[in-house]
């Protein structure tokens, strides 16, 4: 038997520490491969670490709510015989960006309510037990909104305070992030620039295909990439880089705040691994199962579905690390000219927000114009990867 020291892997770029939101195992417990061992939360995401060895727990490195540095170590086991996992690293020590098995979404029986990280946190603030909570999100998930409103109806409330009652919020980590983000990157010289889309081509276009439209819309803004390199790349200081693959940030809008997970290689991918991929994204964000993967991957543009929640139109802020950001509203019958005549035809908003220090107007503009051109021919979209 051998002993090896897991320690906190490194979670995403520029991720310095994880919080520990909940120990799924105990010291003395036996672990397999794979099995979640603990969930954390980082300025990213919420996720759960799984075990990169099958042995035996002999200590747990930090306790509920401690920040644990990237390197630090985490857990420690007893296994079999040590089994390098990071090609280097010295014996009894495992670390890693993400080189360990990707993480297994069911809960661990200690665990049964369905529940994210950061509604778990809440709970314990507001000394609600989850176990007595029906929960009104999918498939049965406790939500915020639940423990909130539970914790509402354990209270008395002094005569006339209703009118007066002040919620005072707690800042979870990631909105901090959030904030101190979006203040650094209002630094950079960003300009937006807009385009109507007829998207008659691409309604029929995708209900043919039986997929949303923001897959086709990803697709199509790879095949755009292709003759404007610039929509991918970033400012180096010294120098302008250009980025080959394309790796797609999906904004999603979840109860934790807004999490950008990354879909890798999307220059690759057919329109129906794309839709898949996208859904499993935004359900993983929303039910706070991402895996250490889909953030930890530096994301070179960034794309959001603002007519998913009704919006005509959006000036999104850059991401970090990125160029360029579009924006794609909802898609909704507009009067358009066409022919030279009026009618009714579905229309959305598409938005570019670019890095003015990598792109000019004019390059920014003519992009624009050829992901637009793309959209609104049906000849063009059928030559599109499926």
């Amino acid at each position: 038997m051998a002993e090896r020291v897991f320690t906190m892997p490194d979670l995403g770029e520029g991720l310095e520490e994880g919080k520990i939101v909940a120990w799924l195992v105990a010291a003395g417990d036996e672990v397999s491969l794979n099995q979640p061992l603990v969930e954390v939360e980082t300025a990213k995401a919420a996720v759960e670490i799984p075990s990169p060895f099958a042995g035996r727990i002999v200590e747990l490195h930090g306790a509920e709510d401690d920040d644990v540095p990237v390197g630090a170590p985490l857990v420690t086991f007893e296994v079999e015989a040590p089994t390098e996992t990071t090609g280097g690293q010295p014996p009894g020590t495992a670390t890693s960006r993400i080189e360990y098995p990707s993480r297994v979404e069911q809960p661990s029986p200690a665990h049964g309510v369905r529940a994210t990280p950061p509604v778990r946190k809440l709970a314990k603030d507001l000394g609600v037990e989850l176990e007595m909570i029906d929960g009104t999100g999918p498939e049965g998930r406790v939500t915020e909104h639940d423990v909130r409103r539970a914790a509402d109806l354990g209270k008395e409330p002094s005569p006339g305070s209703e009118d007066l009652r002040i919620e005072s919020v707690p800042v979870v980590p990631i909105r901090r992030v959030i904030a101190q983000r979006l203040s650094e990157q209002a630094a950079i010289p960003q300009v937006t620039t807009f385009r109507t889309v007829d998207c008659a081509a691409l309604t029929e276009f995708r209900r043919e295909l039986g997929v949303s439209p923001l897959p086709v819309v990803v697709a199509a803004l790879c095949r755009t990439i292709e003759a404007h390199p610039p929509l991918n790349a970033r400012w180096a200081g010294d120098r302008i880089e250009l980025r080959g693959k394309v790796n797609v940030g999906i904004a999603a809008d979840t109860e934790r705040g807004l999490v950008v997970p990354v879909l890798q290689d999307a220059g690759r991918r057919g329109i129906a691994d794309l839709a898949a991929e996208v859904r499993r994204l935004a359900e993983a964000a929303r039910a706070g199962t991402l895996a250490v993967e889909d953030v930890s991957a530096t994301a070179t543009i960034a794309v959001s579905n603002t007519g998913s929640y009704g919006s005509e139109a959006g000036t999104p802020i850059l991401s970090p690390g990125t160029s360029v950001t579009m924006a794609f509203g909802a898609i909704a019958d507009r009067a358009l000219v066409v022919d030279g005549a009026v009618g009714v035809r579905p229309a959305a908003t598409i938005s570019l927000t670019f890095d003015h220090r990598v792109l000019d107007g004019a390059v920014a503009g003519r992009a624009l114009t050829d992901l637009v051109a793309l959209l609104e021919s049906a000849e063009r979209l059928g030559g599109l990867p499926r």
